[in-house]
């Protein structure tokens, strides 16, 4: 088994765990261990075509707990984001994209630190679930991290775990094919990338039902912090990727 293999069923078998627990993380934990074995953009391909089936995996361990009137709009908003990320992976360079999504996640981290104890929620509207879609799609077509403004969406909100945990995967599901789709439209993908990411859909399967079992234990404080500490990893991974 080569190097790049072995780098992503390891990064899979952990990001599956890790999206089976929360719902969310998988391309943040996967994405590190892959270029550890393939150049940047190649590990951010070989990703989106596992995490297409693997979203669609996780959205029917958590189907049980939508609420399918947040998901229509969010829908709605990530079809053309992905398209639009798809494109614009083509002509702006990917580090550039990192250091501007990496600084949007600190600002928003350092807000929900200074201001632990507020009980403001983002009020339920049209035009939230619009851009948020919009902005998830965008980002996962783009950089593969879809997490980041659907995680900040339903920390605004302040949806119970269940409901957070079950939309988020309800979304990834719907961005991830779009994203395949429109990457393999406008011919990012070969047969080598093909190859590799069999091993890393399998073995995701397998991380996100053990995940998903210890995930039923998860406490809703527990919860919060997780998304705190994944969008913080987030931030500094995209940051420091962004420099090199």
């Amino acid at each position: 088994m080569t190097l790049a293999m072995i780098c992503v069923v390891v990064g899979w078998f952990l990001g599956g765990f890790t999206s089976g627990v929360a719902g969310f993380g998988a391309m943040m934990v996967a994405l590190p261990i892959l270029t550890l074995g393939l150049p940047p953009a190649q590990a951010v391909l070989v990703s989106c075509i596992v995490g297409a089936p693997s979203c669609a995996h996780l959205a029917w361990l958590y189907h049980k707990d939508v609420v399918w009137a947040d998901m229509r709009w969010l829908w709605v908003g990530c079809v053309p984001g992905c398209v639009a990320g798809a494109y614009v992976l083509k002509i702006v360079p990917m580090h550039i994209l990192q250091l501007a999504i990496s600084i949007m996640i600190v600002c928003f981290v350092v807000l929900q630190l200074v201001r632990e104890k507020s009980t403001w929620r983002l009020p339920d509207s049209t035009a939230s679930l619009l851009i948020t879609g919009l902005a998830g799609g965008f980002t996962n077509s783009s950089i593969s991290v879809p997490g980041v403004p659907i995680g900040i969406f339903v920390m605004l909100k302040r949806w119970d775990k269940d409901r957070a945990r079950a939309a988020m995967s309800m979304f990834f599901f719907l961005s991830s094919w779009v994203t395949l789709a429109s990457q393999w439209y406008v011919g990012l993908y070969n047969f080598d990338m093909l190859y590799m990411a069999l091993g890393g859909i399998v073995i995701s399967f397998l991380g996100q039902d053990l995940g998903y079992r210890v995930g039923r234990h998860l406490n809703q404080k527990t919860f919060v912090r997780f998304m705190l500490i994944f969008l913080s990893s987030a931030a500094v991974i995209l940051f420091y990727k962004s420099m090199q």
